[in-house]
């Protein structure tokens, strides 16, 4: 089963939304060709929408498609192998891309989870979608802080890799669920003050809105935990 589908499902919807932001997101006119897409079983979709002009819209439509993998709710693509949880997320990541370079938050959220999430932790693939991204897209400063974050992270210098991490909590580019999986850093660590402050400022972010619900529970227990840790 794969780790927190719900985290990735609040996170979905509210991705979902911004989605919406793709007349303002910066495009690049040098797109990859595609035959460079991935072979995915959407792949006459995205051929046909891109060779008909509408590559920006294939992008968002592959996004909205993303999340709906992560949240397990993509019936078109196969099952995860025994122990490979999210085992084609890189590939759809790179299927957005490729359609649309720019698509910043693709990179992010693939990354993260790649990453970072619990009992995924493939940082060799979240590396890869980085560094194409520095490739494709490299006026975006996060990709070059999240590969430094897992440097980090895989030579055992936690402090190091969240102080990196919690410095782009403010950036717009940063994915709530990315967000989230600091918080649930931190608690883990039973710092509960920094896991309490950082979720409420997940609660305070409107654009942040696919993780209230979870913020506002995650509030309630460490505020208990709090309670009981004093004397």
């Amino acid at each position: 089963m794969r780790p927190s589908r719900a985290l990735v499902a609040f996170a979905g919807f509210a991705a979902v939304a911004l989605a919406a932001d793709s007349a303002l997101r910066a495009r690049t006119k040098d797109f990859p060709s595609l035959s460079e897409l991935p072979a995915t079983p959407f792949m006459l979709q995205d051929v046909g929408l891109a060779s008909g002009g509408f590559r920006v819209a294939a992008a968002d439509l592959a996004w909205v498609q993303v999340l709906q993998y992560a949240a397990g709710s993509l019936s078109a693509m196969p099952a995860d192998r025994p122990g490979r949880s999210y085992d084609d997320l890189k590939t759809l990541c790179q299927r957005i891309v490729r359609l649309d370079p720019s698509f910043h938050r693709a990179y992010l959220y693939g990354a993260g989870i790649l990453g970072w999430f619990r009992g995924v932790e493939r940082p060799e693939e979240a590396i890869e979608l980085l560094e194409e991204g520095l490739r494709r897209d490299p006026e975006e400063p996060l990709y070059s802080l999240y590969i430094a974050a897992l440097a980090y992270k895989r030579a055992g210098q936690a402090d190091r890799m969240i102080e990196l991490l919690e410095s782009t909590f403010d950036d717009p580019q940063t994915p709530s669920q990315m967000k989230a999986i600091l918080a649930n850093t931190r608690k883990a660590r039973k710092e509960y003050d920094k896991a309490l402050g950082l979720w409420e400022r997940i609660l305070d972010n409107p654009n942040d809105a696919s993780q209230h619900a979870r913020a506002r529970l995650q509030i309630a227990e460490i505020e208990g935990l709090l309670r009981t840790r004093k004397p």
